[in-house]
């Protein structure tokens, strides 16, 4: 008995230095890191500037020992014991990377007060986000900020007083600008303003001018339609005076906003009659008395074929037929009309067929 108590004891003796050296490694851990550097950018930090703290070391210590390819961590602020700086700065935002054997815990500050802040302190794996299994393990890495100097804007530029507030700054030749913009501003003001006073003479202008536009497109349709059909010599008289008859009527009820289409041949006077308010002046007097007559012809060829009349002596004044002439006096008198109606828009060249 007394031989297994000497041995126990001769063994806790030869491990004990091992289990010292044990201990003080998961006490202090970081006594064994090297090459610690810090640096604060930029490196003239003034009040309510943000400026990022970098604190750097090399260990041999694995601080991402699950992790795969991407080796950085972003660290809660709360976690870190600052709060008796909480007047001094204010953390932004933490993050904890390693490259190779390097580790970087890189703070983004907000200094409210001039002066050096000093940093206590603290446990790196207490702020880090390990698993249960690592937390439960006996290790510290003690991780201490050297003091960072805040500058004061007062004390840079030796202005103690609250200084006037400075004038506005103006390029040269803003005012010569200013001055342009503004009677250009008149000038457009002064066009609106006449415009709106003038929007009534301008609506109508411009309905005048739609309407002569329509009208010229009318008057330009109805002339080719007369040329085309005189010019079709294979067609008989009564499809030649239907024709002619179809083509002047159109023309005539958009033109005058009358229902010509469906007046007779002698209510063609009584329209026009109508539409001069019972005055049809002496310009165009000639003109409706040639359509009147245009009409009155094109109906008898048209309806007086085989008829009665038609058999009267002498034949070339009765028969339902157009003489050889009358095809080209027939669509002169529709186009002279046309002509006259329109006024400047017609040329001399539209007046004839031929």
């Amino acid at each position: 008995m007394k031989k297994i108590k000497a041995a126990l004891l001769a063994a806790l003796v030869a491990i004990y230095p091992s289990l010292l050296s044990a201990q003080n490694f998961f006490e202090n851990v970081s006594e064994n890191a090297s090459e610690v550097s810090q640096s604060l950018l930029p490196l003239e930090v003034f009040v309510g500037d943000q400026a990022e703290l970098r604190y750097s070391f090399r260990s041999a210590v694995d601080f991402f020992p699950n992790a795969d390819l991407v080796m950085e961590e972003q660290i809660d602020v709360n976690k870190f014991p600052f709060r008796n700086l909480n007047n001094s700065l204010t953390i932004k935002s933490a993050y904890f990377s390693r490259n190779d054997m390097e580790y970087v815990i890189s703070l983004q500050i907000v200094p409210w007060r001039p002066g050096v802040i000093e940093f206590p302190p603290f446990d790196l794996f207490s702020v880090l986000s390990l698993s249960d299994k690592d937390k439960n393990k006996n290790i510290s890495y003690s991780i201490l900020f050297e003091p960072i100097e805040i500058k004061s804007i007062i004390e840079k530029t030796n202005l103690h007083d609250v200084q006037p507030p400075a004038p506005p700054f103006i390029i040269p030749g803003t005012t010569y600008a200013l001055f342009a913009i503004l009677l250009a501003a008149l000038i457009i003001f002064a066009l609106l303003l006449r415009a709106l006073i003038k929007f009534g003479d301008i609506r109508r202008w411009f309905k005048h001018m739609s309407i002569r536009q329509a009208y010229k497109k009318n008057s330009t349709t109805a002339i080719k339609k007369i040329k085309r059909l005189f010019r079709n010599k294979k067609i008989s008289d009564i499809d030649f005076c239907a024709g002619l008859q179809n083509i002047s009527r159109s023309y005539l009820e958009f033109r005058f906003n009358y229902p010509f289409k469906s007046a007779s041949a002698r209510g063609i006077r009584e329209g026009f009659n109508k539409i001069c308010l019972g005055d049809i002046p002496d310009s165009i007097a000639y003109s409706v008395e040639d359509l009147t007559s245009m009409f009155i012809r094109t109906d008898y060829i048209r309806y007086a074929h085989d008829s009665i009349d038609s058999q009267l002596y002498p034949p070339a004044e009765h028969q339902a037929k157009l003489a050889s002439y009358e095809r080209k006096s027939l669509s002169d008198m529709v186009l002279k009309a046309i002509a006259l109606f329109e006024s400047d828009e017609a040329s001399e060249e539209e007046m004839n067929v031929l």
